[in-house]
């Protein structure tokens, strides 16, 4: 997912559902679905300045609680972290 560019990021309150949409190294649109809602931090400081690329992922790993963590690093330095029951990751 490295270079990938984030488009957005839209949360379902009601039904507990993230769903975030990328574009990949083809300039194609895919998704990756979040279930079961827990947790979601998304900060926008931009300390190493203004980006939309991903720079790193890491997991989903499972937690011992049963859920999943995620963590996406954007090229800016920011961390978009979430924790759900379920994660579907898209494709590479």
């Amino acid at each position: 997912m490295h270079d990938w560019t984030l488009v957005s990021i839209l949360v379902d309150w009601i039904k507990g559902i993230v769903t975030i949409t990328f574009k990949n190294y083809k300039s194609n649109q895919v998704i990756l679905i979040a279930d079961g809602l827990v947790n979601l931090h998304i900060p926008k400081r931009e300390e190493w300045g203004e980006s939309v690329s991903i720079n790193e992922v890491t997991g989903p790993i499972l937690l011992s609680n049963g859920n999943y963590h995620l963590k996406l690093e954007i090229q800016s330095g920011d961390k978009i972290e979430l924790e759900a029951k379920f994660i579907k990751m898209p494709e590479a």
